[in-house]
C-alpha cells in the first residue's frame, strides 16, 4: 500500500509543477498507468486516488488545443440569415456560400461557449466533461429552429460506446459551380473532454470507470492518431462530415469501448459504416427542454419564443 501512496504523492507533486502540457501529460500518464496496474494487482483501491482523479480533470491533455473564441460579425450573419430565408421561402435553386455556412456554424458554437461562460466555466482550460447534452442542444437546436436538416446523436447509438456522449450534425444547401449540393458538418462543442490525461492513459484498461463501474478502455482521445483532425474539432467545435472524418471520429469511440480482454478478438479489417451510422441514427435531445428555459436557442433574425 505504501508504494501506491508514494505514486499518488508524486502525482500531486506533478500537478503542482508548472510544466508544458506535453511534459505534464507524459509524466502523469506514466504515473497513473503505474498506479492503476499495481492497484489491480494488489486489489487495493485508495480514496486518495479518486480525489486526485477529480481534481486532475483539467491538468493536462494527450492532445492540447484550446477552443477558439469567434467574433461574430452581426451584419454578415444577418445577411446570411436573410439569404437563407429567401432560399427557404421562395424554394428556388440556390444555396449558401462557404462564408455564410461558416457564419452559421461559428454563431452556433459560440452560443454554447457563451453559455458555458455564464455557468462559470473557463472553456479555455476546462475539459467540459459532463456538459455534452447541454452543448448538443445549444449548438444544434438553433440550426434546427432555422429549418435546417439536423441529427441529434449519441455515441452509444452511433458507435456502441458504453458511456453517454451527445453530439449532432447539420446539413446546408451549398452552392458550388452553379449547382446546389448538401454539405454536412459534425458539431461537438465538448469533444475536448475525451483528451484529458486522467482518462487517456494505458492504466485505464486496469480500472473501472468511476460512474458506471465498467472496466473498458481509455477515452477516445487515446486512440485518435490524426492530431490535425482532433485539434480542428476542438478548436472550432465543428468539422465537415466526410467519410474520412466520420471514421476518425467514430473509430476512436469504437476502440474506447473494447476492454483489454477483448482486444485482438475482432474480425480484422472490419468495415465500420461510421458515416452512415452518424447520419441515420437521429434521436431526440437528451437534455430536458425545461432545463433550457431562458437560454438562447434562436438565431437573431427570429423572434424570441419559448420552446
Amino acid at each position: 500500500m505504501e508504494i501506491l501512496e508514494e505514486i499518488l504523492n508524486t502525482i500531486m507533486d506533478v500537478y503542482n509543477e508548472s510544466l508544458p502540457n506535453d511534459k505534464k501529460h507524459q509524466l502523469l500518464a506514466s504515473l497513473w498507468t503505474k498506479y492503476y496496474k499495481l492497484s489491480e494487482k494488489l486489489n487495493i483501491k485508495l480514496d486518495e486516488a479518486y480525489n486526485l482523479y477529480l481534481i486532475g480533470e483539467n491538468e493536462s491533455y494527450i492532445i492540447y488545443q484550446e477552443p477558439e473564441r469567434k467574433n461574430i460579425d452581426k451584419e454578415k450573419l444577418q445577411q446570411a440569415l436573410s439569404h437563407y430565408e429567401d432560399i427557404k421561402n421562395n424554394n428556388y435553386n440556390d444555396g449558401l456560400d462557404m462564408d455564410e455556412i461558416t457564419n452559421f456554424l461559428d454563431y452556433s458554437v459560440e452560443n454554447a461557449r457563451k453559455t458555458f461562460d455564464s455557468l462559470g466555466l473557463d472553456v479555455r482550460t476546462n475539459s467540459l466533461n459532463g456538459f455534452c447534452e447541454l452543448g448538443q442542444a445549444l449548438t444544434i437546436m438553433p440550426l434546427e429552429n432555422l429549418g435546417l436538416e439536423v441529427t441529434k446523436n449519441t455515441a452509444t447509438t452511433s458507435f456502441n460506446y458504453p458511456f453517454n456522449h451527445a453530439f449532432g450534425t447539420v446539413t446546408f444547401p451549398f452552392k458550388v459551380h452553379d449547382r446546389v449540393v448538401n454539405k454536412t458538418y459534425l458539431i461537438d462543442s465538448t469533444y475536448r473532454q475525451f483528451f484529458s490525461t486522467m482518462r487517456c492513459n494505458e492504466g485505464r484498461y486496469y480500472t473501472e470507470e468511476e460512474n458506471t463501474n465498467l472496466k473498458v478502455a481509455p477515452d477516445p482521445g487515446y486512440f485518435v492518431t490524426d492530431e490535425i483532425f482532433a485539434k480542428a474539432l476542438m478548436k472550432d467545435g465543428y468539422i465537415e462530415l466526410t467519410k474520412d472524418n466520420a471514421k476518425k471520429y467514430g473509430e476512436a469511440f469504437h476502440k474506447a469501448s473494447i476492454p483489454l480482454k477483448e482486444l485482438g478478438k475482432e474480425v480484422p479489417n472490419k468495415d465500420e459504416k461510421y458515416y452512415e451510422a452518424i447520419l441515420l441514427n437521429d434521436e431526440d435531445y437528451i437534455i430536458r427542454r425545461s432545463e433550457l428555459e431562458g437560454l438562447n436557442l434562436f438565431f437573431p433574425i427570429q423572434d424570441s419564443k419559448k420552446i
